[in-house]
């Protein structure tokens, strides 16, 4: 995936994950506590899904013949976190 393209998808979704986090000290301390389990549990996982190496492929899918596209990983918190 292109750099820049793949640096603003995950700018967005980052923002998103900070909104929660912010609107989990609103919430009752159960509530707020699995909030941020879910939004460490997210961050945790796009990161072992970050494009890397010379050919940009995502590190956590390490497919022998993958192509530099975004993977499903990225795909599905791009649909569900970002929008327009």
């Amino acid at each position: 995936m292109d750099d820049i393209l793949f640096r603003a998808l995950a700018d967005r979704v980052g923002g998103y994950l900070d909104g929660v986090e912010r609107l989990s000290a609103a919430q009752p301390v159960e509530v707020g506590r699995e909030l941020r389990r879910l939004v460490g549990a997210w961050r945790s996982l796009l990161g072992q899904h970050a494009p890397a190496g010379r050919k940009r492929r995502c590190v956590g899918c390490q497919s022998p013949r993958g192509s530099p596209a975004i993977c499903s990983a990225w795909r599905v918190a791009g649909a569900w976190f970002v929008r327009a």
